[in-house]
């Protein structure tokens, strides 16, 4: 799932409560200069084999999207740019959102690791240091992080949007081909 719809996702926060179990921290420093603490969901999407670890603390958001090789186990996923995540697995994307002088800015992973573990009772743990690049113009900040607790939800959204082969940017209104 690419980046940018991670981060359209985290912005409608349509987890449900009971999925929210888990915490994540976050802080980050560069461009802009900051820190989170928030309930955290996990939600497993089969087809693309895809982890989606989200948090939200007002207008502020952080997901990362690790892509196994085959099933989530106890690993380092390295973070990548996101047209590459679901392509080169093991690997991790990593997006943020921020509210910055009136107006919402997204930025992307391009590189550093999530290391996950698992606990006992099935519950994820673990860290995050990635360095990721605005969308808007490219300015960089570096993104420290952990969490916990967190518990593995079956996808209630959808696997993500259509793929971009599927979507006529060009079409008409239905019944004006």
């Amino acid at each position: 799932m690419p980046l940018v719809a991670l981060s359209v996702a985290m912005a409608c926060n349509g987890t449900s409560r009971s999925a929210i179990g888990g915490r994540l921290e976050a802080s980050w420093i560069g461009a802009d200069t900051g820190r989170m603490a928030a309930s955290s969901s996990a939600e497993w999407c089969a087809d693309p084999r895809v982890l989606e670890i989200r948090a939200v603390q007002g207008d502020t958001g952080l997901a990362v999207a690790l892509y196994p090789l085959d099933t989530i186990e106890a690993d380092t996923y390295r973070v990548v740019h996101p047209e590459a995540a679901d392509t080169g697995a093991p690997s991790a994307g990593v997006a943020l959102r921020l509210f910055v002088s009136n107006a919402v800015e997204g930025y992307q992973g391009d590189s550093g690791n999530v290391v996950l573990q698992q606990s006992k009772s099935g519950a994820l743990f673990g860290t995050l240091e990635a360095r990721a690049r605005s969308v808007v113009n490219g300015q960089q900040v570096r993104v420290s992080g952990k969490f916990q607790d967190v518990v593995i939800a079956p996808q209630s959204r959808g696997c993500g949007p259509a793929s971009a082969d599927s979507i006529d940017t060009n079409a008409g209104p239905p019944g004006t081909e």
